[in-house]
């Protein structure tokens, strides 16, 4: 089998809807171990390098090792190649005859998130827009496409920080795509770079579509009590949650409604603790990611969606109201301001 076929196969797996995203850490593996053979990046799995590593005025951006070593988050890898697939089909759909052009903001070394939609389309159907701020990332992925014969999809290679990137006016995309972010979209420059670039290029489709923070109270004696299921192994059976609310959303219809003038903070919800708090139950924090429609990530799908404390130091006891915000700057994140009555 040849390098293209292997590259194919491994694309076709990985974007069978028909198999769970979970079951396809085989495929995973393979095809990040083909991009690592081609990597001038070399990933050490009993390290964690922050060679490369900038924190940015607007969140940390990755180093290239660490960005590597998002693909051995599985589901992530999968879901995220599923939904820009997804994206770039409904993009044809809707204009048969053009090419579809996608941004990729923080491509990392690999432009992973892309290469199974690249490995299955001509370069007539895809055009991609490789942009990291790390010098090293750029290289490294340049090399790997080129090794792989996917450089003809390229229309640029470019080293610059995604929340300063000026898209030349003849090259706005169809599509930007960026995962640049942590659970609950914190440190990381997700929501700055889609509100950046979504500015220049309002037409554009996100990918992902919406991340969503919702907040729920979790009966912590069955939150993390699991239990086999012939579907899925190590799946809580009755998790026992409360939903409190939407706290905040990034999607190109909040982007539209934030003032354009720049702040220190963005909207978000205010949410109310219920009284009694009923023991053992203590308030989080989920995220869910839609990557595309059908192509979710839920909590515990993923490091991205990791259920996360309320961001208040003091126990809450019940009756509290929480009045939200997302602080932008260096250190991103939601924040909150607590009343009780």
């Amino acid at each position: 089998m040849t390098l293209e076929e292997r590259l194919r196969h491994l694309a076709s797996a990985i974007l069978d809807d028909a198999t769970p995203a979970y079951a396809c850490g085989p495929e995973v593996a393979l095809l990040a171990d083909l991009l690592r053979a081609h990597a001038p990046v070399q990933i050490d799995p009993d390290r964690v390098r922050s060679d490369g590593e900038v924190r940015t005025a607007h969140g940390l951006a990755l180093s290239p090792t660490m960005a590597g070593r998002c693909a051995d988050d599985i589901a992530r890898t999968v879901v995220f190649a599923r939904g820009v697939h997804a994206a770039v089909r409904e993009a044809r759909a809707a204009r048969p005859h053009t090419t579809v052009s996608l941004l990729y903001a923080g491509c990392g070394p690999y432009a992973l998130l892309a290469i199974p939609a690249m490995a299955l389309r001509g370069p007539q159907e895809l055009r991609i827009t490789l942009l990291d701020i790390n010098e090293a990332s750029i290289a490294s992925a340049r090399a790997v496409l080129a090794a792989l014969g996917l450089t003809y999809h390229v229309d640029g290679f470019v080293v610059a920080d995604a929340c300063r990137y000026q898209i030349p006016a003849d090259r706005r995309p169809d599509l930007i795509l960026s995962e640049t972010m942590n659970a609950c979209l914190e440190r990381e420059p997700q929501v700055a770079i889609a509100r950046h670039l979504l500015r220049q290029a309002p037409a554009a489709a996100l990918v992902p579509r919406s991340v969503r923070v919702d907040a729920r109270l979790i009966d912590t004696a069955k939150e993390f009590a699991f239990v086999d299921t012939p579907n899925r192994p190590s799946v809580s059976a009755e998790r026992g949650r409360t939903f409190l609310g939407e706290v905040f959303e990034l999607s190109a219809e909040t982007i539209a409604s934030w003032p354009d003038a720049e702040r220190d903070r963005l909207p978000a919800a205010t949410i109310r603790i219920p009284r009694p708090l009923a023991r053992g139950y203590v308030p989080r924090l989920f995220t869910t990611v839609v990557v595309h429609p059908g192509h979710v990530l839920r909590a515990y799908d993923s490091g991205l969606t990791l259920p996360t404390p309320i961001p208040y130091y003091r126990a809450l006891r019940g009756a509290e109201t929480l009045d939200f915000h997302y602080r932008l700057g260096p250190t991103p994140g939601l924040a909150c301001e607590v009343t009780t009555t």
